[in-house]
């Protein structure tokens, strides 16, 4: 019998952390400073880091719902779901509204945002979970009617294929010797594998890897996951350091979600808590953590209110990437607790609404 442990609420209140870090980046000018010096390159070591946030969240569902099955309990739960992204876009629209003095728009244009994700600015992953959520019944009927270890192997094996190999092989260019030199210089790279597949296929993959940790244990040992954890960091910040050197760092697929480095920092990262001896034996400790991982969900929403909020009083447009780093001791522990705390009333009014309502309107997050 399948048991949650502590390790799974650790893990996705370190992944809501890393959400508010990967944030920052945008906000220290990160992306629109010259890639050059020890702290650019410290910084692509952290983002490398920092962006394990959404794998980590898609891991964790298919480690905690490999066996979830389409029926009224699964249905009944993406009703909470849907609730408090609405309620977390309305407040992001009225938050917003003041702190950056935005236009006021009619009822009409703000249905239509939040609609479209759009009336909270994280909300992309919104839309995407949605639909991750509705096939994960389907999903784990493909999963469990694999024969074998091996059988599930090769499904990950193939999604790693045409997801995620694309992007660690299209990415370089065979005409010029000075490119290598300077990879920044020229955005035309040579196609060798197909790369069709790309940009939706690291969901899967990262689900049926969350499926795989919870059927199956990788075989390292603590020391050694240490070490290929750091190393990993490193080798990867030195490889997005010398593509981008001498100019911005982009957006290109080898340092994003569908990449190699994501896939191989994930693992390590994710196996390296999963596997954690914690004898947390406190009932109040642990009913704190999971209440704390419960809400990172509603505080991944209404962080961007709290971001917009605090980088706009403590930074002036004067400031560089290296006067700005002190400051997110102050800031980055301030976001995640007014965030996780906005959450938790979000929460209370949830649970409120559901016992005045719960034979109407409500009675589909019972």
């Amino acid at each position: 019998m399948f048991k949650r442990s502590i390790n799974c609420d650790i893990l996705r209140i370190l992944a809501f952390i890393f959400v508010i870090l990967v944030h920052s980046l945008n906000y220290i000018d990160f992306y629109d400073t010259k890639i050059e010096g020890p702290t650019m390159l410290f910084l692509n070591i952290c983002r490398c880091l920092f962006m394990l946030c959404i794998p980590i969240f898609i891991v964790l569902s298919g480690y905690l719902m490999g066996k979830r099955k389409f029926d009224k309990s699964h249905i009944y739960k993406f009703g909470r779901i849907i609730i408090t992204y609405f309620i977390c876009s309305i407040l992001c629209i009225i938050a917003l509204y003041f702190i950056e003095d935005r236009e006021l728009l009619s009822i009409k244009d703000y249905i239509f945002q939040i609609l479209s994700f759009e009336a909270a600015p994280y909300s992309w992953y919104v839309n995407m979970y949605f639909g991750l959520y509705l096939l994960i019944p389907f999903l784990n009927i493909l999963w469990d009617n694999l024969k074998d270890k091996k059988q599930k192997q090769y499904l990950i094996l193939v999604l790693i294929i045409i997801g995620i190999l694309p992007n660690s092989i299209n990415i370089f260019n065979f005409d010029s010797l000075s490119w290598w030199l300077e990879p920044v210089s020229s955005n035309e790279y040579h196609m060798l594998v197909p790369d069709y597949w790309g940009r939706l296929t690291y969901i899967f993959m990262f689900y049926f890897i969350g499926c795989y940790f919870r059927d199956y244990k990788l075989h390292i040992s603590f020391s050694k996951n240490i070490v290929a954890l750091l190393v990993s960091l490193i080798v990867f910040g030195l490889f997005n350091y010398y593509r981008t050197y001498n100019g911005l760092f982009g957006s290109s697929g080898y340092a994003y979600y569908n990449s190699i480095e994501m896939l191989v920092i994930t693992i390590l990262f994710v196996n390296l808590i999963l596997n954690l001896k914690l004898n947390v034996k406190n009932k109040y400790v642990i009913k704190f953590i999971s209440k704390v991982s419960y809400l990172t969900f509603g505080g991944f929403l209404v962080s961007t209110i709290f971001d917009r909020l605090f980088y706009s009083y403590f930074y002036n447009d004067n400031m560089l990437v290296l006067d700005k780093l002190p400051y997110l001791l102050v800031i980055i522990p301030l976001i995640i607790l007014c965030s996780l705390f906005l959450s938790y009333l979000v929460d209370i009014f949830i649970n409120f609404s559901k016992k005045i309502f719960k034979r109407n309107i409500f009675r589909v997050v019972e």
